[in-house]
């Protein structure tokens, strides 16, 4: 079996998260041949932070914002404008589109979609919906954002992957839409896994972006949806994390029987071994995690402050790489030395976090934004209780699903709440009964729910159902 692993801008060149998760699935199923198929924004030199797994038999990239010759497939033609617009219609529905534009897309199937930008089909489109919508938008301006906001989805649309058995696309989005094209091409089912949901993470970014302007963010969150839409419609299984998620995909998606929950999965054998730190002074706190905008370290250290405030030896470790963002890198560093926490916060750069685990009593996660953190996990393996914001699935590992009430392994606040986070933290300190009880519990709900062994053996299954 040969399955096409498609990313779109993290493994193999980013760190943690779902390329950690990539990584891990790939080396854990050596019977399975993997094609790893990476989409990124434009051509750049960029050094891999992964060594391929030896089961890895090919590697793809493909460049979004590029500009490519398709030459050897059909041009766009009038009938297929017509069709185009038969399924665009205002006021948008996206799961109407999503089924009308799935319909087109098995009917074109090997066309370059990017030559609709040269016809009179498309110059006639955009006039029609400039003079309708926004007449009094610059029309240059309005002109260049939609061909940005086109390219890559046309592109997307055009690339032929290198043939595969399965196409397991690991979110919606570009790398969806060429997964579900290239499924339709070769006659290859499609798998979803969603840590995140696109579409949901893609109208936040839109909503706070200073250089979309008003006119186009209502265009932009359509187009994210639609996306994803079409995604969800031309994909066999749908898989993610944990059940909130399934809340979000069922907004733009009526099957809901080919959804299923995996959640992800650690080496529990290898974690547990670590034995969990009871004694307090110091007390050591750790954040694992890329030092990036998106982990929020900055709410992190400005709890680190309040903690300090009330606990003199207290340490928390910012473990993780720190060169992805160097700017905000620089930003926290300069939040330290304001604080006066250069002796009480250390960035310990890329590690093995098997050697940090024993020193650590707690685990802190600030994010702003996860599916279902790996970090947690691990840290629950060995014992160690997390205070955490309230993103993702965080909330479901702390507290326990409706099957799981064993109790709590730390603490849950809203994202930015440095006070809350500071709290809980606080609390683990002083209540060393709650402590290693939430210690306790920690591994239990790991060993039972989130071992690596079931998630492989879910995927395998999931394979499998798909090719027999």
């Amino acid at each position: 079996m040969k399955v096409g692993i498609v990313f779109e801008g993290t493994y193999p060149y980013v760190t943690g998260g779902v390329s950690s998760w990539g990584n891990t699935l790939m080396k854990s199923m050596k019977d399975v041949d993997f094609c790893v198929i990476q989409l990124g924004p434009e051509p750049q030199k960029r050094i891999p932070k992964y060594i391929f797994p030896e089961n890895v038999v090919d590697y793809f990239e493909f460049f979004l914002f590029a500009k490519y010759d398709f030459k050897h497939k059909h041009k766009i033609n009038k009938k297929f404008g017509e069709d185009l617009k038969e399924a665009i219609k205002y006021p948008f529905n996206e799961k109407k589109m999503a089924e009308k534009l799935y319909d087109i897309l098995i009917k074109y199937n090997n066309y370059d979609f990017t030559s609709i930008l040269k016809t009179d089909i498309y110059w006639d489109f955009i006039l029609y919906f400039y003079k309708t919508y926004i007449p009094y938008e610059d029309f240059t301006n309005y002109y260049w954002t939609l061909q940005s906001m086109l390219l890559p989805f046309l592109n997307s649309m055009t690339v032929d992957f290198p043939k595969c058995d399965i196409y397991h696309t690991i979110t919606t989005g570009y790398a969806g839409i060429s997964a579900i094209m290239n499924g339709i091409r070769y006659n290859t089912p499609v798998i979803l896994t969603e840590h995140g949901i696109y579409h949901r993470e893609r109208q936040l970014e839109v909503l706070k972006a200073d250089w979309i302007k008003d006119e186009y963010r209502t265009a932009w969150i359509r187009l994210f949806n639609t996306i994803s839409s079409l995604v969800y419609k031309g994909s066999e299984k749908i898989t993610t994390l944990f059940s909130k998620n399934q809340m979000f995909e069922k907004e733009l998606c009526d099957d809901h029987s080919k959804m299923y929950v995996i959640p992800n999965g650690i080496d529990y054998d290898k974690f547990s071994k670590l034995e969990y730190r009871k004694e307090k002074d110091p007390f050591v706190v750790g954040l694992v995690g890329r030092v990036v905008e998106i982990k929020d370290i900055k709410t992190a250290i400005k709890a680190a402050k309040i903690v300090k405030e009330k606990i003199n030896n207290f340490k928390l470790y910012i473990i993780g790489p720190t060169d992805e963002e160097p700017e905000y890198f620089q930003e926290c560093k300069e939040m330290i030395e304001i604080f006066r926490l250069e002796d009480t916060v250390e960035f310990t750069g890329k590690v093995n976090v098997l050697d940090y685990y024993p020193k650590l009593n707690a685990l802190l996660l600030s994010s702003v934004s996860e599916g279902q953190p790996l970090v947690i996990l691990e840290a629950f393996a060995a014992g160690i209780p997390v205070v955490t914001t309230d993103v993702g699935a965080c909330s479901e590992m702390i507290y326990g699903s409706k099957e799981d009430i064993i109790g709590d392994a730390g603490f849950v606040v809203k994202p930015k709440d440095f006070i809350g986070l500071a709290n809980g933290l606080i609390r683990l300190y002083e209540d060393d009964n709650f402590r290693l009880k939430a210690s306790e519990i920690a591994r239990i709900r790991v060993q039972k729910r989130y071992r690596l062994d079931q998630m492989i053996n879910n995927y395998r299954d999931l394979y499998i159902s798909v090719v027999e």
